[in-house]
């Protein structure tokens, strides 16, 4: 019997509309549409595309999660798939977003393989890589057709690995992102090897600097860089403000900041706070700035520029936001909640941002 496929779209590709359409809510097909038509002729007869879910990008945009579950999963589950696609999104912001949150629900409701496709920068990607299967596209729909085949390819083997291994199968079985094109999803997993830590680590590196093809085992995180603000020209009359993920905080930590993985931030006020403070922070040795707070943010050093005349003056607001195995996004995020205060209350030329 072939496997039973649905498919997500946005309005464009599911042929409703360009942007005049983007509001526009859910419509269901019970046939492929757009891209789902090569996706039907790339899986081959062993799999049936049975439906079309399609939903306007602006349509998911204010909380993509929730109507992913609450709307968009009640349509995707009467046609008991076995196997969920979505996309291809390429760097389509809002798109990427529906189609992770679509993927995201389906698999958390379903238990089948889920599989979407973005450009790696796209926004989607950084949401959704650790829950969802992400081919890696270009930037456009150029790559549809070479897209849809790689989608299909993994698809075709997770499929294959979901029948004989249940419900979950074990990461053992994860299919190799090199081989198949896919967004590292953050899992780890032991595997045996004949060489120790210590000497692949040294071989890796003098592969790296002999400019040799290497493959690193610890893929680290993408930031986004920005151009650096214009320079201060007169420091005499710049004010500036102290923003740190130390974990220094008021004595008695009254806003229960958390050690680890806290994602709340608060803005205190300097003077009192080293007069009386402690360290909510678990990633570091902070016996340190427990004798002394100068250690972690100088504010002494910064009253005596002060002082002096070579600066304009100090915030009497510390910004403070405990970032021990923090995830980047929800940094990213209080970091625009500290700028727009700063900026509504007039008072900061220039932030020093300090770390452990």
């Amino acid at each position: 019997m072939a496997k039973r496929v649905v498919v997500f779209l946005n309005q464009f590709f599911g042929q409703i509309g360009g942007e005049e359409m983007a509001s526009v809510g859910f419509s269901v097909k019970d046939e492929p549409i757009g891209p789902a038509v090569a996706m039907k002729m790339n899986l081959g007869d062993e799999f049936e595309v049975v439906g079309t879910v399609i939903a306007g990008d602006e349509y998911f945009a204010a909380a993509p999660d929730k109507t992913a579950e609450e709307e968009g999963l009640p349509l995707v589950e009467p046609f008991k798939p076995d196997l969920f696609l979505a996309g291809p999104a390429f760097a389509a912001g809002r798109y990427t977003v529906s189609c992770g949150a679509m993927c995201k629900a389906v698999s958390k409701a379903l238990g089948i393989p889920v599989i979407t496709a973005m450009d790696p920068d796209a926004p989607g990607v950084d949401i959704y890589k650790k829950d969802v299967y992400i081919v890696k596209t270009g930037n456009n729909a150029r790559e549809m057709p070479k897209t849809v085949k790689k989608m299909c390819a993994l698809a075709k083997y997770l499929c294959a690995e979901h029948t004989e291994k249940s419900n979950m199968f074990s990461l053992q079985y994860l299919p190799d992102p090199a081989e198949f094109d896919y967004i590292k999803m953050d899992r780890l997993y032991n595997i045996f090897t004949e060489e120790t830590v210590a000497k692949r680590s040294v071989d890796k590196l003098l592969q790296k600097v002999r400019g040799e093809k290497y493959e690193t085992e610890v893929e680290p995180d993408r930031f986004e860089t920005f151009p650096a603000p214009e320079a201060i020209k007169d420091m005499s009359k710049c004010r500036i403000a102290f923003a740190s993920d130390g974990g220094l905080v008021p004595k008695g930590n009254p806003d229960k900041m958390l050690t680890r993985s806290n994602l709340k931030w608060k803005a205190y006020d300097i003077e009192s706070l080293y007069k009386d403070y402690e360290v909510a922070h678990a990633g570091y040795f902070n016996d340190y700035v427990l004798e002394d707070p100068n250690r972690l943010a100088p504010l002494n050093i910064l009253k005596e520029f002060v002082a002096e005349g070579k600066l304009g003056g100090v915030s009497d607001l510390f910004y403070s936001m405990p970032a021990c195995t923090t995830v980047s996004k929800q940094g990213t995020a209080n970091g625009i909640e500290m700028a727009k205060m700063m900026k509504e209350r007039g008072d900061v030329d220039a932030v020093i941002l300090t770390s452990t």
